[in-house]
Order: structure tokens, then sequence, then C-alpha cells
């Protein structure tokens, strides 16, 4: 393989941004690294997975799959990242032909940013709730505003009925001859939540989350909220988004947020049923091993935050000489605690509102976005449910706040790197991104949007687990093995196991694959049930990749010359794929064997290094 320059692959040059910085303190990536891991709308929708695993039953599964799976990604997006200094775009210099990727999931972050606000608004407007003398979901202050409710729905926990043994009902035959019939058919019992109704009073619908629900409303208060929640983004863009002083924010973000969950863990632990909690941690059930396995896919991809690429953008602020190994290991594992702390906190709500309808079996309890609707319930029934309310919606509001800054800080980083011109206006555009951000999101203001977004997760579950599939192609494969140890022990003085190489090209793709086929499938059902603008964002999400992608290879062999393989060859080449420092640049010279980068360099024999 033939190192090549821009210039003479007919492709606009790469210039480094010399503006863009470095984290203050090296650790500052490994707080970046662990804060993807309160993505926590992935442990609230129980509707789709109720995970009970515990340490017993899920480290040993986690482990391995932090060998084969979670570290080496995390490790391939940060060689990209640091070894070139750029985005989630312009580091597919190491592959050109594939760069669409890179385009592909800009879009798609952007539009994920618009509904993952919602993450964000419903706890902010909970916490302002929380401030009322009295709960509004409280038994007390649920008579003031609960009117009009259905027969289902005055079943509730303020109005406990628990389901009869059995129903005797009665039946005759017809005809001379015939004797009467009787049967017993069995009563359940559904009790609805105070904390998860009062959402729906916030739309005047008692349908929400129902996906036959056709009358459009909107939430003023839900509006006031998303205004308020992107103009603290806008705040920070305009004053606090350089990389040094984005490090220390997001460095205390992950402090604050781990005190305050240790803590709620703590008081949470006094709930009635939590000795079952913990049980489950340390004497698992088979049924508890076998959900840990199943939640390895969920658990994994939780761990990458809620867009692609992040990794590479948060590695770029690194010094090239950065342990991405030892780091990644260091995320990895503090993430596992981090989740395991969710899940528990989730666990402890869900059986509490199990115990307090006394675990009859004809009885059940709803769970609807456990930690953000279902919860509030629990604490209204704490001494100072007030100051436990507030204390849980501002963690779930500042965690939503971290993601979307973080995530918002990659697209713009991905896209001053790639787009040179627009350096110059960083300000403007970034502006003008968030109030485009801004517009989009109040969709999600809607009863509509709160139901429908679903979609949308499982839609970008399955691309990025489709991208993850195509970047072991492009390192791995194209760019290869030998090439990618070598650059990876040029930059850390560390190698890259060649048995891990091996499991991430043969093994890993096939578990990928069924997550994939999965992720269809349930994507498919989910855009069965929902609307023309959620079916919109799906095909941003789902197909337009797959047309955009190779039709980004096509247009840059067409730009080349030569026969078909030729033109193939060339552009997989890497262009421009050299560190920025200066220094590090001419050790990189040196060692593959040339001093100028400005012509064609020589080929690389596998023995260099």
């Amino acid at each position: 393989m033939v190192y090549e320059t821009s210039y003479e692959s007919g492709r606009q040059p790469f210039v480094p941004d010399t503006q863009r910085g470095n984290w203050l303190h090296p650790n500052d990536f490994i707080y970046a690294g662990l804060s993807l891991a309160f993505r926590i709308d992935i442990f609230s929708m129980s509707w789709y997975l109720t995970m009970e695993s515990g340490v017993v039953s899920f480290l040993p599964v986690y482990l391995i799959s932090l060998a084969v799976y979670i570290i080496p990604f995390i490790v391939i997006q940060s060689f990209m990242g640091q070894f070139s200094s750029s985005g989630f775009i312009s580091s597919f210099r190491l592959a050109p032909l594939f760069k669409g990727i890179g385009y592909v999931t800009l879009a798609m972050n952007i539009c994920v940013l618009t509904y993952y606000s919602i993450f964000a608004m419903v706890p902010l407007l909970y916490f302002f709730a929380s401030m009322n003398p009295t709960l509004p979901w409280s038994c007390e202050g649920f008579k003031t505003w609960a009117q009009n409710l259905t027969e289902d729905q005055e079943i509730n926990l303020c109005n406990m009925k628990f389901g009869n043994l059995t129903e005797f009902i009665e039946g005759s035959g017809s005809g001379e001859g015939t004797n009467e019939t009787s049967s017993y058919h069995d009563n359940y019992v559904n009790h609805h939540i105070p904390s998860v109704l009062y959402f729906h009073s916030l739309f005047h619908d008692l349908n929400l989350f129902d996906y036959n629900d056709v009358d459009y409303s909107m939430s003023w208060q839900l509006i006031l909220c998303a205004l308020f929640v992107w103009a603290i983004v806008a705040v920070i863009v305009y004053r606090f988004f350089k990389t040094e002083t984005f490090g220390v924010i997001v460095r205390y973000c992950v402090w604050t947020l781990l005190g305050i969950l240790v803590f709620l863990l703590i008081r949470f632990s006094f709930l009635p049923g939590a000795e079952k909690v913990y049980r489950h941690l340390f004497i698992p059930t088979w049924r508890d091993i076998g959900a840990g396995i199943a939640a390895i896919p969920i658990y994994g991809i939780s761990g990458f935050g809620p867009g692609w690429g992040l990794f590479i953008t948060l590695s770029s602020y690194n010094k090239f000489k950065t342990n991405i190994v030892k780091y990644s290991w260091i995320i990895g594992l503090g993430q596992f605690f981090l989740i395991l702390g969710i899940d528990m906190l989730q666990n402890f709500t869900e059986v509490y509102l199990r115990v307090k309808t006394e675990n009859n079996y004809y009885s059940e309890v709803e769970n609807i976005w456990t930690l953000y609707l279902s919860s509030g319930s629990v604490m209204a029934d704490m001494p100072w449910p007030n100051f436990w309310s507030m204390l849980l919606y501002f963690m779930l509001f500042l965690s939503g706040m971290l993601l979307i800054l973080i995530q918002l800080n990659s697209i713009l980083t991905t896209i001053f790197d790639e787009f040179v011109k627009l350096r110059e206006k960083k300000l403007e555009v970034s502006m003008a991104l968030v109030g485009l951000m801004t517009a989009v999101s109040l969709y999600f203001t809607s009863n509509h949007g709160v139901t429908y977004f679903t979609a949308l997760a499982v839609d970008t579950y399955t691309t990025h687990t489709a991208i993850n599939l195509l970047l072991i192609l492009v390192v791995l494969w194209i760019y290869g093995r030998v090439r990618f140890q070598r650059d990876f022990e040029f930059m850390t003085n560390h190698r890259f196991s060649t048995w891990n190489i091996n499991i991430l090209r043969f093994v890993a793709p096939m578990g990928m694959l069924l997550a994939l086929l999965l992720g269809i499938i349930v994507a498919f059902y989910e855009h069965m049930l929902s609307n023309v603008i959620i079916a919109i964002l799906g095909f941003i999400f789902m197909l337009l990749p797959w047309l955009f992608i190779p039709g980004y290879a096509a247009h840059s062999m067409l730009q080349s010359m030569g026969s078909f393989k030729t033109r193939f060859q060339r552009c997989c080449r890497p262009t421009d794929w050299y560190p920025t420092q200066p220094e590090d640049r001419q050790r990189y010279e040196e060692a593959m064997g040339n001093m100028e980068i400005t012509h064609q360099l020589n080929e690389v024999t596998d023995d260099v290094l």
C-alpha cells in the first residue's frame, strides 16, 4: 500500500485546525468517556427490557464483552481520533473511499440530539413541579388535578384495588338436553402510577403512550422547558466551549452525578423490598444470568453515548502519546459500576412498586420510563419528598444536559475540522445549529413526539451497529492489521494484540449481525405504529446511510483516473494520514523512511518499526 497526499489523489487537502485545543488534564478524556454511561434513557425504557442482573451474574459476562468488543471498539475509535487529531469525518482520511460514513453520521447525530433533548426536558419539568409545597403526584396533590380519569385509570396507587383470585361466570347452553355450563375467569388489575398520570395531564391526553391515539396536542410546560434547555446550551456554547474549559465542566459534572447517584442509592436502599435487589446482586438465579447475557448488547451500545463516533472526537483532544489502551480499560470498568448503580436505582423503584401492590399475583403496576416518570410516586411516599424528588430529577436533568453538550461539541468540532471556511465563523455556525435543533426539538414536546420517538431510538441502535461493522472492515481489513498495529505502536509505544484484532475481525461481526437483525425487526414493528414525521426521520437514520455511503464511494472513484481496480485502490489509500503536530509528524516521516510528505511516499513493508 502506498501513502499519498491529497494533491496527488485529486482531493482537497486536509488543513489541521490549530485552534481546536487539547484537554487541560489528561484525565478529562476519562471523565468524558465515563459520562457516556449516563445514557439513562436506555435503562428507563422498561417496556423493552427489565434488567435484573447483578454483580455475580453480570460481571463475568461484562468483562468478557469488555475484552472482545467494548474496549477494542473504544481503542479503534480513539486511535482514529488521537492519531489524526480530527473528528469523525476527517479521521476517515485513513480510507477516503468510506468518508461518506462521516457525513452520514454527522446528519444522524444532529437528528439524534433533537429527540434526545427529551431526557433533559422531562426531568426539568418534574424538577420545577417538585418545588410545589405538595408534590402534584402525591395522593394529596393528585386529587387537585386528576379529573375525568377513565375507569381503568381510576385504579391507581392512590386508589388501590386487588384482583380477585377468580371470577365466576355462568352460562347456559341451548337446546333440549343441554346442561348449563359455568367457568371461572381470572380477574387481573393494573394499577396506574400518579406521577405517570401527571405527565398525561400535561397534554390533556388520557391516551398518551397509546399508539392508536391520533389527536395531536402539545404541552406548554414542556415547550418552556425545551426553550430553557436550549437556552442553557446556547450560553455554554457562547462562553465555555473551548476545549480546556469544556473538559473542566465535564469533570465536575461527572463528580456531581456520581455523588448524587451514590446518595440516592443509599436512600433507596431503605425502601421496602430493597433486600430483593441486593439478593439479585450476589445470589443470582438462572433467569438473572440469562437476563445479564441478553442485556449485553444494550449495555454495550449505551457506553458509546447517544451518537456515533463520540470517542473519535473526544480522543482527538488527547496528546499524541496518550496511552488509550489504559484509559479505555479505566473507562470500560468505570462505566460498569455506573451502569450497575443506575440499574439498581431502577430496580429499587420497580420492586417498591410491586411491594406496594402487595405482590398480589393478579395485581400489576405499570412501569413507563421508570426513572423519569414512575419513580416520582416512589419519592412521594418518603419523608421530605420534595427534597428527594428535586435531587433525583436534577441528576436526570444534569445527565441529559451533559450528553447533549458532549454530542454537540463532537458535532461542531467535526464540522470545523472538515470545513475549513467555516472556522472563521465558529460562533455564528454554532448558534445557527443550536437554533435549528431548538426548533426541531419542539415537535418532541407533543404527545406524538414523546410516544413515537422510541422508533428513532431503535433506528439509532440499528444504524450504530451497522456502522461498527463497517468500521471493522475499514480499519482492520482495508487499512490492514499490520498497518494498524504499526501506527498504534508508534503513537502509544504499546502494541495492540493480534488475538484481539482477530476476534474483532472474525468473532464480533457474527454477534453484531444478530444484533443488527434484531434491531431491524424491532424497528420495522415500531414504524408500523408510528406516524409520518417519525417515518421521515427513520428514513434519515435507516435508509439514507445505505444510499449515501456507496454513492459517495462511487463519486470518489469517478473523480480518480485509471481502471476500476486502480481507482478503487487509489481511493482506499490513506491521504494526509500523519500526526498534525510538527515534531510528531517528523518522527513519523522518518519512521516511514521518507523525509518529504509533499510527494508520494515509499511503499512501507511489514518490518517497519
